[in-house]
C-alpha cells in the first residue's frame, strides 16, 4: 500500500501565503509613517508676520532638501540661511497711527511676530464726544491662545482693561518669542471713533554672518540647504509700518532618499524579526506535522507477519492475544465514517487515509470539505489500489 506524501509545490503555496500575512504589518507602519512625514514636522504651514518681524526657524538638511516662501502679495519678505544660530542683538523702533472706526460691540486690531525683549506701546485717543466703554486686548499664540494684561505702572494715564476715558495708554512686555494679535473691542451699542496710536521696539537677530539669502519680491522664492549640516532660517519683514496681514506661506521640500532609506531600513528589521519569529513557529508546526503523518498515516496493514502457534495452553494463549490484534488491524483498515468498506483513497494536501472512496465523495460535496482527521480543507482526493 502506498503512503500519500504531501506535495512540494503546495507547501511552497502555504509558504508563500504566509510570508504575504506577516507583510501586513510593515506595510501599515510604512503607510502611517509617510502619513505622519506628509503632515508632521516638516509639513507646509501658513504663518502672519507683521512689519520689523524676524523670525528664527530651525531645519535639518538631512530631512530637508530646501525651503520655499511664498507671498502673494509681494511685500518684500527676506528669507536668511545661517549654519550657525544668530544672536538676537538688535533692536529697531517703528509707531503707527490708524483711524479706526468700531462698530457697536465690534473688534479691530493686528496681528505680528515678536520675539522676546520687544516692547509696545498703545495710546487711544476717542474723537466722539460722549463716553463709551471699550477694552483693550493682548492674546499671544498660534496654537494655544492666550490673554496678556499690560504691564503695570503708576502712571495716571495708564488703561486698564475697560476703560471710559479718552487719552490713556497700555503697555506690553514680551517675555517669548510667538505672534501676538492686539486688539480693540466695543462694549458699546453705538460705534465708536478713535485713534489708536502704536509704538513698537522690535528685537530683532543679526543677519550680518548670513550665507545666502532670497527675497518675494516675485512672489516666492528657495533656499537650498547643503548636506548634512543643520541650518538656522530667519524670515524678516520691512519696517514699513504696514499693520494690514502680512500672510506668508512656508513649506519644507523634503529630502526623498533619505526618507526612503530611513523607512527601508525600519521594514527590513520588522521584517527579519517578524520572520525569525515565524520561523521557530515554522519548525514547531513542521515537527508537529511529521509526527501526525506518521502517526496517522502508517500503513493499514503492518509489515511484520503474524505468526500463529498450536499446542500448549501458553502458545493457546498467545494465539489468543494474536486473534485479537489481528481484529484490531482489521478495524484500523475500515472506514472511519461507514465503517463498511475497506480505506482505498487518502486526501490531498494533508494525504491522511481514514475512509472510503464513496464516503470521500460524500464528503467532498459537502460545504465544509475537511479532512474528518485534521480538519483541514481537502483539494483532490487520490484512489489507493493495493495488490
Amino acid at each position: 500500500m502506498f503512503r500519500p506524501v504531501l506535495a512540494p509545490p503546495i507547501r511552497h503555496q502555504q509558504r508563500w501565503r504566509e510570508s504575504s500575512a506577516r507583510l501586513i504589518a510593515p506595510l501599515t507602519l510604512w503607510i502611517c509613517v509617510t502619513l505622519s512625514l506628509k503632515y508632521g514636522y516638516y509639513g507646509d504651514c501658513r504663518m502672519v508676520l507683521g512689519p520689523s518681524s524676524s523670525r528664527l526657524m530651525k531645519a535639518s538638511s538631512v530631512f530637508v532638501k530646501q525651503i520655499e516662501v511664498r507671498d502673494d502679495d509681494k511685500k518684500g519678505v527676506l528669507l536668511y540661511g545661517f549654519s550657525e544660530m544668530p544672536e538676537l542683538s538688535f533692536e529697531t523702533n517703528w509707531s503707527v497711527s490708524n483711524f479706526l472706526i468700531i462698530g457697536s460691540y465690534g473688534r479691530k486690531g493686528f496681528s505680528l511676530w515678536l520675539n522676546k525683549g520687544s516692547r509696545i506701546h498703545m495710546r487711544l485717543e476717542i474723537q466722539s464726544k460722549s463716553s463709551n466703554q471699550f477694552q483693550v486686548v493682548m492674546v499671544k499664540g498660534e496654537r494655544k491662545f492666550q490673554t496678556l494684561l499690560p504691564k503695570l505702572t503708576t502712571s495716571s494715564e495708564s488703561l486698564t482693561l475697560t476703560d471710559t476715558i479718552t487719552g490713556k495708554a497700555a503697555k506690553y512686555s514680551i517675555e517669548e518669542d510667538d505672534r501676538y494679535y492686539i486688539g480693540v473691542i466695543n462694549m458699546n451699542h453705538k460705534s465708536i471713533l478713535m485713534t489708536m496710536t502704536v509704538n513698537v521696539t522690535s528685537k530683532m537677530y543679526d543677519l550680518t554672518k548670513a550665507k545666502n539669502v532670497c527675497s518675494t519680491l516675485k512672489g516666492s522664492c528657495r533656499l537650498q540647504l547643503l548636506f548634512p549640516n543643520t541650518h538656522y532660517v530667519i524670515l524678516t519683514t520691512p519696517s514699513n509700518g504696514d499693520l494690514d496681514g502680512w500672510y506668508i506661506e512656508l513649506s519644507f521640500v523634503a529630502r526623498v532618499l533619505t526618507y526612503i532609506a530611513i523607512l527601508g531600513f525600519i521594514i527590513i528589521i520588522i521584517f527579519l524579526v517578524l520572520k525569525y519569529l515565524g520561523a521557530c513557529d515554522g519548525e514547531d508546526s513542521l515537527v508537529d506535522s511529521a509526527t501526525r503523518e506518521v502517526s496517522e498515516t502508517d500503513p493499514i496493514i503492518p509489515e511484520k507477519t503474524v505468526q500463529h502457534t498450536y499446542g500448549t495452553n501458553e502458545e493457546d494463549d498467545d494465539s489468543g492475544s494474536s486473534s485479537s490484534s489481528s481484529e484490531d488491524l482489521y478495524d484500523a483498515k475500515l472506514c472511519v465514517i461507514c465503517y463498511d468498506d475497506q480505506r482505498n483513497c487518502f486526501f490531498v494536501p494533508c494525504g491522511h487515509c481514514a475512509t472510503c472512496y464513496n464516503c470521500a465523495q460524500r464528503i467532498m460535496e459537502e460545504d465544509s470539505k475537511m479532512c474528518p482527521i485534521c480538519r483541514r480543507l481537502i483539494h483532490k482526493i487520490r484512489r489507493l489500489f493495493s495488490p
